[in-house]
């Protein structure tokens, strides 16, 4: 779960987001302003209580992926439990990195758990060291 005090009012991107984000939202130190998530079931995204506001959209569809929002419009991002399925990381990352005010942070969570059949190559031929250094990277 994301909890970090934070004494402004921050916005929060959760990327490849569902029917619950891993935000604790019980901390009252932490002054959530805006909590967009991208997912790709709408069903699953409207669920998700934690959300402001939320977009559909693939990440997997396009290797020039474009994030739906501005430049520097995010202070933290979060991309949990979801990398492993990503066919382009690396790019989705980097476009991360745009959205992302400056001085902001991106989380990504990552687990030796996953479903084989979904995740990419990249991942399910690694090991935890080597998938470390593809999120570093």
């Amino acid at each position: 779960e994301y909890d970090h005090d934070v004494d402004v009012d921050v916005d929060v991107l959760d990327l490849c987001s569902s029917w619950t984000s891993h935000i604790r939202n019980n901390n009252s130190s932490m002054k959530l302003k805006r909590v967009a998530g991208l997912g790709m079931n709408a069903k699953e995204l409207r669920a998700n209580e934690q959300l402001t506001e939320w977009t559909v959209l693939d990440l997997n569809a396009d290797a020039n992926v474009k994030l739906p929002y501005d430049n520097d419009s995010f202070d933290v991002i979060l991309l949990q439990l979801s990398i492993d399925y990503l066919i382009h990381p690396l790019e989705v990352l980097k476009e991360a990195s745009r959205v992302l005010k400056k001085g902001g942070s991106v989380h990504v969570l990552f687990s030796n758990r996953l479903f084989l059949s979904k995740a990419i190559g990249l991942w399910t031929g690694s090991d935890d060291v080597d998938k470390a250094y593809t999120v570093e990277g």
